[in-house]
């Protein structure tokens, strides 16, 4: 029986357990240390009567909140599972994965992986180079993937849109992206002008970013989600 120790003075103390009250001393007592108040022990109880006290090393304590959590987070994620479906949770799946572990943009002369947690960071160019997405592109992809349990947790008619929220992360990572190669663009135009002795260096330029199989991967999920999320919307109309 588990209890708490609500009271020790002297060599005698009050032990609470499953609403009763027992006092014990220290013959009761079956650990290494003194007792004190507050502190969580197993009772041994026999015909009604307290016969032994023993202290709960803080490590079981750890491992048994552990697994008391652990336990509350798997209800949580099997309604949710069900809440949305296998289509829905697996598309959630390959956006978190491709967002956090693959490279989506490639650029030219640097041996780098860039992946949409480095875009959500800001980090294109000399940023990705020197290597590391910071903090702040890590949570997004998080707090992006977290959006299919709205739904589970917020039951209004407006819910299902939060599967959208991927896609405008994924854009909002883009964006750098879309600016640079309207640049780029710019730049091969002005050149042009010039004839043909710019034409070498125009299609270097033209070449310097490029989106890998994982963008479109990553950009095809998201849109995937949203088109879910919108249809379930109206069909709440």
């Amino acid at each position: 029986m588990r209890g708490t120790i609500i009271l020790w003075s002297g060599e005698k103390g009050v032990v609470s357990a499953d609403g009763q009250r027992f006092d014990f001393d220290i013959h009761h007592w079956k650990g290494n240390t003194a007792p004190a108040a507050n502190l969580i022990v197993d009772l041994a109880v026999a015909d009604g009567r307290l016969v032994g006290v023993t202290p709960v090393k803080e490590a079981d304590l750890a491992r048994e909140k552990l697994a008391e959590l652990s336990g509350r987070g798997s209800k949580v994620a099997r309604a949710v599972y069900a809440d949305v479906g296998k289509d829905v949770a697996i598309a959630y799946g390959v956006f978190l994965f491709v967002a956090l572990f693959l490279s989506v943009v490639s650029m030219q002369g640097a041996d780098v992986s860039i992946s949409l947690a480095d875009l959500l960071s800001g980090n294109l160019g000399l940023a990705a180079v020197l290597g590391g997405s910071g903090g702040k592109g890590t949570l997004l992809v998080l707090i992006a993937a977290a959006s299919i349990a709205v739904p589970h947790f917020w039951k209004h008619q407006y819910a299902p849109l939060a599967f959208c929220i991927p896609l405008l992360f994924t854009a909002y990572g883009f964006w750098p992206v879309y600016k640079q190669y309207s640049e780029t663009r710019k730049q091969i135009e002005a050149m042009s002008e010039f004839g043909r002795m710019f034409d070498q260096m125009a299609q270097e330029i033209n070449s310097g970013i490029s989106l890998g199989i994982s963008a479109w991967i990553l950009i095809a999920a998201g849109i995937y989600l949203a088109f879910k999320g919108v249809m379930r919307f109206i069909g709440r109309i």
